[in-house]
């Protein structure tokens, strides 16, 4: 599936680039289109083709873009056993997150990032409290649960731990927000 993934944005990088100077050169009048040069040879049909031209391009950017993140996020760590290579995937150090937060610090919502950080991980908590809690109390608590549980099962050497708690709202209200989201990000 990860394969298909990248072909399809491979090929659509492609198509969409090709398209994009395609119109470009139609729009500046290096090349001609034939039976449309009446509209095209006129200044809206030229405006209207450099603006196609310029938003395909823009198309063709984002596509090789998402295959620069797609191999830097096809495996976050790697390292040689004994008896072959251990690697270890951005959702799975993502699930163990997840974990740690719900069982061991008591949080329920939250999205996670996670960012190359030297020869180690930089992860990023974005979270909701209460106003019970004491978010420099919760912050610490997260910091200090992540680097030793994350380091420890994983052997991911925890390079940074950011929180933002972006709402503090009542028990109720967290109860009723949209489910747990779970990303990777250059958060």
């Amino acid at each position: 599936m990860r394969r298909l993934r990248v072909l399809a944005n491979a090929g659509a990088f492609l198509l969409n680039a090709g398209l994009g100077v395609t119109l470009i050169l139609g729009g500046v009048g290096v090349l001609s289109f034939g039976s449309l040069t009446g509209y095209l040879d006129r200044m809206p049909g030229t405006i209207f083709l450099i603006l196609v031209g310029a938003l395909f391009l823009l198309v063709a950017v984002r596509f090789v873009l998402a295959l620069l993140e797609e191999r830097a996020n096809a495996v976050l760590f790697s390292q040689q056993g004994e008896w072959g290579r251990i690697e270890l995937s951005p959702h799975a150090v993502k699930e163990f997150i997840s974990d740690i937060l719900r069982s061991n610090v008591g949080i329920d919502g939250f999205r996670i990032g996670l960012k190359h950080k030297g020869e180690g991980v930089g992860i990023v908590v974005h979270t909701t409290l209460s106003p019970e809690q004491r978010v420099t109390d919760i912050g610490l608590r997260i910091q200090r649960e992540l680097v030793q549980h994350v380091t420890d099962r994983t052997g991911v050497d925890v390079q940074e731990v950011s929180v933002l708690v972006r709402n503090i709202r009542p028990s109720e209200e967290r109860a009723q927000e949209a489910p747990v989201m779970n990303d990777v990000d250059d958060a």
